[in-house]
């Protein structure tokens, strides 16, 4: 090796441990920072719940009738994309509802079961290792259609009836480990049906009570 000659190249010889140093912290500055493939992916979560499903009845006046709706098991399924501040998906639920109509045209004993269909656009806080609160929000559209055993309905009386539906959530969540949580969410719900009918001072919305418990699993990425 040879013997540096002069004072200045003493003195360059002295400053390369220091640059070697500055560039060893730099590297490892930006390995740091660049994200594993398992968290750069949005999560993609997917919730199964059943719940208990209490609405009020509602006067529906392309018929002319009351109708005296009963507690029913709700299903629903929801799948939503993570984002920074919680998460954007879609839900879609079912539930088989006992129905009594009652009217000046309708015949006595017209009861059975109709379809309550729903299908939202849902916002959700960001999940939580250990106990969590979560809160829910959904927009989109409820359906009534699917009548069961009910007597003497006309094909006008049996048609789809929809409404416009907001709805808010809130719960408390449990983790299962990583990936999986459990769910209890107590659900607020309001639809706007049709005003086609409706005389005067009656209302055309109708509020809706769901207490359910759920599963939740997340597909990588972060929480």
């Amino acid at each position: 090796m040879a013997i540096p000659r002069t004072r200045r190249d003493r003195r360059q010889l002295a400053l390369l441990p220091f640059l070697c140093a500055s560039l060893a912290s730099v590297g490892e500055a930006q390995l740091i920072k660049v994200p594993s493939p398992s968290t750069a992916r949005r999560p993609i979560t997917l919730s199964i719940s059943t719940g208990f499903l209490q609405t009020e009845g509602r006067v529906d006046g392309q018929s002319r009738t009351i109708w005296s709706l009963g507690e029913a098991a709700q299903h629903r399924v929801m799948v939503d994309v993570g984002l920074r501040s919680g998460a954007l998906g879609l839900a879609a639920s079912t539930a088989q509802v006992p129905i009594i109509r009652r009217g000046e045209l309708t015949p006595s004993g017209s009861s059975g079961t109709i379809q309550l269909r729903q299908l939202l656009a849902t916002f959700r806080t960001l999940e939580q290792m250990g106990p969590h609160q979560i809160v829910e929000l959904g927009a989109g559209l409820s359906q009534w259609a699917a009548d069961h055993d009910a007597a003497g309905l006309t094909a006008a009386e049996r048609a789809a009836r929809n409404a416009f539906t907001l709805v808010v959530g809130y719960g408390i969540g449990f983790s299962l480990g990583t990936k999986a949580s459990l769910t209890l969410v107590q659900d607020y719900a309001t639809l706007w049906g049709p005003t086609e009918g409706l005389a005067a001072g009656q209302s055309r919305s109708q509020r809706q009570f769901v207490t359910r418990l759920g599963l939740r699993y997340r597909f990588g990425g972060d929480r």
